[in-house]
């Protein structure tokens, strides 16, 4: 792990030697990873595997063990021993966090729910009245609009669809100034036509902007359309971290178990 300690200041992302546990499950054990700026990572696996747990551990959301090695988000450190840093406010400041389920103030308007991204950079009694600069307004106006979602800036969020308010989710990290977005599940509760274009928008702010990606996704085929390079987990380890194109058939399978074979001889459903 000496190599890991040497560039972890220039490293989107560092995770050494971290072990989670509940009770006797073994959620993750011994995880090792580094991923690079400006990368986009698939991290896949079975429910269970440990994936979301791993997503979870890098921004500090959840605590690893004790005697578990250093987790830093660009040179910041988030935890080591199963403990949070005294830097952690810093370290997650650089990364927007993107739930499954939205994580939405969902009687506030899109557009108030995308000025809650700055709540870190700004005065507190701002964000508790309401009072946001104007700078602040115009950077949220212009992360819906980059996302796609603009026009729905004055409706509650409780009133749209799942895709306009993953799409609000991802405009909240914009305004947030992140250098980073981890997205945990974020199309499992979406259509097909809202998943392709959440992850068109991930790709998108990934290649175009420069912003690093880390999502867990449980539908392989969207990290092999949208990602580059894929980490696969099984039973809390990591067991494949290479390019997409190394996921044969026959890797996909050890990864998934006989049952994603069985989905793959299964002949296609004809109308």
């Amino acid at each position: 792990m000496e190599g890991i300690k040497m560039t972890a200041k220039s490293l989107a992302l560092s995770v050494d030697q971290v072990t989670k546990t509940y009770g006797t499950a073994v959620a993750l054990s011994g995880a090792s990873l580094t991923v690079e700026p400006g990368e986009m990572v698939a991290l896949i696996g079975a429910s269970g595997s440990g994936k979301s747990t791993l997503l979870r551990l890098a921004s500090g959301l959840v605590l690893a063990d004790s005697g578990s090695g250093a987790i830093r988000l660009f040179g910041e450190k988030v935890q080591e021993n199963g403990k949070l840093s005294a830097r952690v406010r810093r370290a997650r400041a650089k990364v927007g966090f993107i739930f499954q389920q939205f994580n939405l103030v969902t009687r506030a308007s899109l557009y108030a729910n995308a000025m809650l991204g700055s709540l870190g950079q700004i005065a507190p009694w701002r964000g508790i009245t309401g009072s946001f600069p104007d700078d602040v307004r115009k950077r949220a106006m212009e992360a819906l609009e980059r996302v796609g979602v603009a026009g729905h800036a004055g409706k509650r969020a409780a009133n749209l669809s799942g895709g306009q308010q993953q799409r609000g989710a991802i405009a909240r990290a914009l305004v947030q100034r992140a250098e980073a977005i981890f997205a945990d599940e974020p199309i499992a509760s979406l259509d097909p036509v809202s998943a392709r274009r959440v992850m068109r928008l991930l790709a998108e702010l990934n290649e175009q902007d420069g912003l690093t990606v880390v999502v867990t996704l449980h539908q392989v085929d969207y990290a092999l359309k949208y990602c580059r390079r894929a980490v696969a987990l099984k039973a809390g380890e990591i067991i494949y971290d290479g390019p997409i194109s190394g996921l044969t058939r026959e890797r996909l399978i050890e990864i998934y178990g006989d049952e994603y074979r069985d989905v793959m001889d299964e002949e296609p459903v004809r109308a």
